[in-house]
């Protein structure tokens, strides 16, 4: 089996005041009132944590590839206030490890800060999983240090660099995934390299399953017009270079 993805979470735990308050003004049962804790107090907290953390979990999983184990395909952080049980749990393929996390301290950081905690979290986790299952802790130490040299920067170029009609031109798509945003630029370059346009033409919530639906087809309209293209070819931004053709 393939390890090929990192995550961190933030399981639910029950509030029991917050059950009680529910019960006693929804008049409801036990089970609904836990829904309705989850939903209305813990569901958006859960969901922001993701988006914030995925920034260097994403950038941990494409810099790292893939690692042969005996039977993990995903490695799942659940960070919680404080640990009532020890144990690692693998769920079908998904190793999940507790590691004690205060929210509000990591509500407070800045967007660097958020990173450093996340990559802290990420590093604790597989740390324990490195011993639990006996793997080879080196691989995924050196991820880390190469985030760390990157200076926590996930950018990359998405697909290769296309010409321009006339030759004259290079366009590519270059991604910017940070903690609040997925930003999605158009660069134009000169064949020796020289950029001569770069353009936010994209800013999407920091992952995939928002994101990866704008990356179809970056195409040339023209000599001096590029487009980017979504998966359905329904839509598209585009970027001219009004200067040059004028």
């Amino acid at each position: 089996m393939l390890l090929k993805e990192f995550n961190l979470d933030l399981p639910y735990i029950v509030d029991q005041d917050s059950v009680n308050l529910i019960i006693k003004n929804q008049k409801c049962e036990y089970k609904e009132a836990i829904k309705l804790d989850y939903e209305l107090n813990w569901k958006w907290k859960r969901r922001s944590f993701r988006l914030e953390t995925r920034c260097i979990t994403a950038m941990y999983e494409r810099l790292f590839g893939k690692y042969k184990t005996k039977d993990c395909w995903k490695v799942l952080i659940e960070c919680v206030d404080n640990i009532s049980d020890e144990r690692i749990v693998n769920d079908s393929g998904v190793c999940s490890v507790p590691i004690q996390f205060s929210l509000n301290d990591f509500g407070v950081k800045s967007e660097l800060e958020k990173k450093k905690a996340t990559l802290r979290l990420l590093m604790d986790g597989i740390e324990k999983l490195t011993i639990y299952n006996n793997w080879d802790v080196k691989p995924f130490r050196e991820i880390a240090l190469q985030i760390e040299q990157l200076g926590y920067v996930n950018e990359w170029i998405w697909k290769k660099t296309i010409k321009s009609p006339n030759k004259l031109y290079n366009a590519k798509v270059i991604c910017h995934h940070k903690v609040e945003s997925l930003d999605i630029f158009i660069s134009i370059e000169h064949p020796d390299g020289t950029q001569i346009l770069l353009e936010n033409v994209i800013s999407e919530l920091p992952d995939e399953f928002a994101y990866a639906r704008h990356l179809g087809e970056l195409k040339w309209l023209s000599d001096f017009e590029v487009a980017l293209i979504n998966k359905k070819g329904d839509e598209k931004v585009s970027v001219t270079l009004e200067q040059i053709r004028s």
